[in-house]
């Protein structure tokens, strides 16, 4: 058990210790991320070849986490491999980016709204990069009083410009922020409503609280309140816009159908807030004194 405390806002008892836990929060998120691509290629039956890339990719990433968060402290080989495991993650995300961008292409060779709203989600696969930079930062330790000085179990340490907690304060933002592009992009597909720009607003606004922290140099009790909440009420958001979408894919057909999942009302998407939401309030935890 690892006692910590959020700001002095909560106290939470963890399961496990909390590098640990954040091990196995990336190893989770690139399971389902890549089950979530599984699906989704397989309406076009996996072609062109290269779409099995992200699947190749994400059981090695997701096995080489749960390895590492299932040990107290990993050996020099296994942080290593993790290590070129995670950097892979990154340039399959970006990789994958670049594919979906060409894909959206109309047939004059250039970006139009309507391809980029109705085709291929052009930010998806950065899901891979991101999770696989929280894992590549999960898997290093700070040394006490030394702000980014990273030590990396049984291959040293170096030093990074920001502190180990305003990386990962980073890696929220953005992840806000593409969250709120895509609500944007997803959206439009049947017109924006009062609901749908829920998801919209608050993740520009998540976005703002998030990178704002990242970039301050102290924090007032009032910032830490505010973002305590942000994370909170993002769970919440994301539970409920779940719930939003499975109504709609059922809705009329009393039968859930895959190819409504994905395309129609993507169920999974909204729990981006949710995990997000999770993941901030993890990485400002504190262990108590």
């Amino acid at each position: 058990m690892d006692n910590v405390n959020i700001f002095h806002l909560a106290d939470i008892r963890l399961p496990i210790e909390k590098n640990r836990l954040l091990m196995l929060f990336v190893g989770v998120n690139l399971l389902f991320t890549g089950i979530d691509v599984v699906l989704a290629h397989s309406i076009n039956s996996y072609i062109p070849v290269y779409e099995w890339i992200p699947i190749i990719y994400f059981p090695l990433g997701s096995i080489s986490c749960f390895m590492i968060a299932l040990k107290f402290r990993p050996q020099k080989w296994q942080a290593l491999i993790h290590i070129i495991l995670m950097i892979i993650g990154v340039s399959v995300g970006i990789i994958g980016t670049a594919f979906h961008a060409n894909a959206v292409l109309n047939p004059a060779g250039y970006l139009t709204w309507s391809w980029v709203v109705f085709g291929s989600p052009i930010l998806a696969p950065l899901a891979f990069s991101g999770i696989s930079l929280l894992g590549l930062y999960a898997v290093t330790e700070e040394v006490e009083d030394h702000p980014g000085i990273l030590n990396i179990p049984g291959l040293g340490t170096l030093r990074a410009p920001i502190s180990r907690e305003r990386h990962f304060l980073w890696l929220v933002g953005l992840g806000f922020g593409a969250s709120a592009v895509t609500s944007i992009i997803d959206h439009a597909q049947y017109g924006y409503s009062f609901y749908k720009l829920i998801a919209v607003m608050f993740g520009l606004f998540a976005t703002s609280v998030v990178l704002y922290l990242s970039v301050a140099k102290e924090w007032t009790k009032g910032d830490e309140l505010v973002y305590f909440w942000t994370m909170i009420f993002a769970v919440v958001i994301g539970l409920l816009g779940f719930g939003f979408h499975l109504s709609a894919d059922l809705a009329g057909t009393g039968a859930i159908s895959l190819e409504r999942i994905l395309a129609f009302a993507p169920v999974l998407a909204p729990l981006l807030f949710s995990d997000l939401g999770m993941l901030g309030l993890l990485v400002v935890a504190k262990q108590k004194e």
